[in-house]
């Protein structure tokens, strides 16, 4: 069956049907993608594939392998520290840089978001959490007007919820609104330092986040 696409950028379309195949299943760590099957499913040729898959090997999704194939890469426990370590600094900095473009209307809209993240999680139900947290963090990220930042920081996130998980787990998920909460309050007290430590020390911190990280992934060091 040959998959038909639209005529927006050739390498971004297939950038995109790739990492679909990933959120869904479909393409699983430790996998091999087959590129001449992909290319003839979508009916395209090798080129835009390869661009692609160049792409999602920068962002750490996949390994091209000279001669043996492309890899779907596994995720393991050093990949995490390190996405939590970098997400943790950069997310910090853009709080103590932009501070003072922090309006009420910011604000609200972080509890907006955080309250609605907490009825979810109440709710048992997850189909929107990654995206409602995304868009939580991305309030102040918008702030600093720096594209460069939300396309270093976006993969990052997305690498760590790259596939289908069904291992929520609800006390790590009340304690990520809680923090984010703590991070509220101290915007509200006109607490710069306070709310980038939030982020850095607590939020983002892989040794704070370690024991539920651990466990959400299913990993040991």
């Amino acid at each position: 069956m040959q998959i038909e696409l639209n005529v927006l950028s050739l390498r971004e379309q297939v950038y995109t049907y790739l990492r679909q195949q990933m959120s869904l299943g479909i393409l699983v760590p430790g996998s091999t993608i087959n590129i001449g099957e992909i290319a003839s499913q979508l009916g395209i040729s090798k080129t835009p594939l390869r661009d692609a898959l160049i792409h999602l090997e920068v962002e750490g999704f996949v390994n091209i392998l000279p001669r043996r194939g492309v890899c779907v890469n596994v995720l393991e426990l050093r990949d995490v520290r390190n996405a939590y370590n970098a997400i943790g600094m950069v997310e910090a900095s853009i709080v103590m840089d932009c501070f003072d473009r922090i309006k009420s209307s910011h604000i609200l809209k972080l509890e907006r978001l955080n309250e609605i993240m907490i009825l979810d999680i109440e709710k048992n139900d997850f189909t929107r959490l990654f995206n409602t947290n995304v868009e939580f963090h991305d309030v102040y990220l918008d702030i600093s007007k720096n594209d460069l930042i939300k396309k270093f920081i976006l993969p990052i996130k997305q690498r760590l919820y790259d596939f289908p998980r069904q291992n929520y787990i609800y006390e790590w998920e009340i304690q990520n609104c809680k923090e984010h909460q703590a991070f509220i309050d101290c915007l509200k007290q006109g607490k710069p330092e306070k709310a980038a430590k939030v982020l850095k020390d607590v939020h983002w911190s892989f040794e704070y986040q370690k024991a539920f990280i651990k466990k959400f992934y299913n990993m040991e060091e």
